[in-house]
Order: structure tokens, then C-alpha cells, then sequence
């Protein structure tokens, strides 16, 4: 009612309610409409809102150039999510140059007003060098700050982490834990389906997913970002090694017509991915200076290593075995 009598405040609540689906179906048009009515009246919440709907292509082709003027004018008028919101476009270089002075200016306005993302963002800035000296420690300083406001992210690099695991994680790590206990416990059941070397690999498969857990949650409570990139590197490679190689060796077990048939053409398949994917980033990115793209270049490669490394062990071993016994092989076939 207050929004159809024309207060600001309340169209940028409605706009806000109609874009999360709070009380209404969601409704990305209904949204912008509410959104565009409080912008008009200079509401900062309205043009801030304008924003992330032009910067994410909600209810409106994304457009960068506009999304920056919406943000730019509710972070005139000092609010923090618009003024985080035009740092991270100067610092990633969205329909603008990339100016990483302009991305500081605008993340300390925003921080100085204790918003913990601009304080984390800030700590990135300086950890990574970017437009600033190289500064463990001030990076240090920015992410205690935006920790002690609650971001999750900065929890995590500062390892405050049992506490902040989201629901999403927890499913996702308990579903790892019975998986592997329900493969473990299989491998250890007389049935007629599942005999002999496909039982070895069925338990080896499910002590991999064990040792994936084991090293996922001594990661997610030691390793963060201001561990040295070596470590980090070698600990996501050492991860991904084992889940590729643990996907592998279940293919083998639950589609053993697939295996026999395909086992070759996978193993090459993922060894060409493999390569094919080093060069392609050797080309494209400056791995020494970007941290996300580091994790995922080494996750990827375990995973790649992984499933090819324990494909072409498997083709190995498989053929040898009928080279010493091919009579055992043929009646078997």
C-alpha cells in the first residue's frame, strides 16, 4: 500500500521481495518496474538494486555501462553495497578499463563503513598486489576485520571455519561419507553380482572416497588462501588425483560393458583433455598472479590425471593378465 502511494522505501522493499520471491512468486519484471519507481524518486537502495539487475541480466539484457551508472549513484549517496559494487567493476574490468586504483578508492569508502565485503575485497587487494604494494600483513588486517563482521569467505582464509560451514557443505560432505561407506561396506558383501577383483576394487574405491573426505576436511580447517600457493597447489592436485581416480575405478565396477568397451578411447579422451587443457592456459593466463585460477588449473588436472592415470593402470594390468593366462581369458570372454 505505502509502495502504491509512491514511498521510495517501500518500492525498493517490494522490487527487493518481488527479486527474491519473499511472500510473491518471483518476478524479475515486477521487480524493475519497483526498482525503476524508487530510482526515479533518487531512493539509493532503488538505484542500487538497478544495478545488480543490469550487472546480472535480471529482467533486462546485462548491460555493464548502466549497471555502473545505477551503482555509481546510490554510491554517491554513500551506500556500501553500490560503492563495493563499482570497486569489483574497476577491479575486474566490467564495460570499463581496468583501474585498480579506482576499485581501492571506492572498496575503502565502502570498508571504512564497516561493510565486511568491501573489507574483505580489500584484503584480496592487498594479499594479491593489486594496485597496492604486496601485503600479507594488511591483507591480514582487512580480512580480521570482515571476519569479526561476519563474512564467511574471510572466516575461511583466516581458518575460523568449523563453525561457518554452510548447510550446503555439510550435505555435500555427508553424502560423501555414506557413498563411500555404503561402496566400502559392498565391497565386503559375498554377492553374486560383484566377485573377486571387482570386490578389491570396490573396497579400494571406497577407502579412496574416505581419503578424499579425510583430506577435503584437513583442507577446509588448514589450508586457505594465505597458505603459500605451492601448498595449496599441491594439496588441490593431490585431491582431484584422488577423486578422478575414485570415479575411475567405480566405472569400472558399475559399468563393467561400458569399461571393456570404452576404457581405451576414456583414458585417451581425458589424456588429450589433460593436454590440451595445460596448453590452453599456458596461453591464455598469467597463473603467478591469479589465485582462484591456480586452484582450479591444479583441481582440474588431478581430476583429468586422475581418471586417466587409473584407466590406463587398469588396461594395463588387465592385458598383461591375459598375456600369462590366455585360456583362462578366452573362457572367461
Amino acid at each position: 500500500m505505502r509502495a502504491e502511494l509512491g514511498d521510495p522505501k517501500a518500492e525498493s522493499s517490494l522490487a527487493y521481495m518481488y527479486s527474491h520471491g519473499q511472500g510473491v512468486p518471483q518476478d524479475y519484471d515486477e521487480a524493475l518496474r519497483w526498482r525503476r519507481k524508487a530510482a526515479d524518486q533518487g531512493n539509493a537502495d532503488g538505484e542500487d538494486g538497478l544495478g545488480y539487475m543490469y550487472s546480472h541480466g535480471l529482467g533486462v539484457p546485462q548491460d555493464y555501462v548502466q549497471s555502473l551508472l545505477w551503482y555509481r549513484k546510490a554510491a554517491d549517496q554513500g551506500n556500501a553495497d553500490a560503492q563495493n559494487a563499482v570497486a569489483l567493476i574497476y577491479e575486474q574490468g566490467d564495460g570499463v578499463p581496468q583501474d585498480y586504483a579506482e576499485a581501492l578508492r571506492w572498496y575503502l569508502k565502502a570498508a571504512n563503513q564497516r561493510y565486511a565485503p568491501a573489507e574483505y575485497n580489500l584484503g584480496n587487494m592487498y594479499y594479491y598486489g593489486h594496485g597496492v604494494q604486496h601485503d600479507p600483513t594488511e591483507a591480514v588486517h582487512w580480512y580480521q576485520k570482515a571476519a569479526d563482521h561476519g563474512d564467511e569467505y574471510a572466516q575461511q582464509v583466516l581458518h575460523i571455519k568449523w563453525k561457518g560451514m554452510s548447510t550446503p557443505t555439510k550435505i555435500s560432505r555427508s553424502i560423501t561419507f555414506l557413498g563411500s561407506l555404503l561402496i566400502f561396506a559392498s565391497s565386503l558383501m559375498p554377492r553374486e553380482r560383484y566377485r573377486g577383483k571387482q570386490q578389491r576394487t570396490l573396497s579400494i574405491a571406497g577407502l579412496l572416497g574416505f581419503s578424499y573426505l579425510a583430506l577435503d576436511l584437513l583442507g577446509f580447517r588448514y589450508i586457505g588462501i594465505l597458505a603459500p600457493l605451492p601448498v595449496v597447489g599441491a594439496f588441490s592436485f593431490f585431491k582431484s588425483l584422488l577423486s578422478g581416480t575414485f570415479l575411475a575405478l567405480l566405472l569400472a565396477v558399475v559399468s563393467p560393458d561400458l569399461w571393456s568397451k570404452f576404457a581405451r578411447i576414456i583414458a585417451g579422451l581425458f589424456g588429450i583433455l589433460f593436454i590440451g587443457f595445460n596448453v590452453l592456459v599456458i596461453v591464455l593466463y598469467k597463473l603467478r598472479t591469479v589465485f582462484p585460477p591456480l586452484r582450479s588449473f591444479w583441481s582440474l588436472n588431478g581430476d583429468l590425471l586422475g581418471v586417466s592415470l587409473a584407466l590406463a593402470v587398469a588396461i594395463w594390468l588387465n592385458s598383461k593378465h591375459r598375456e600369462q593366462d590366455p585360456i583362462e581369458s578366452d573362457l572367461q570372454s
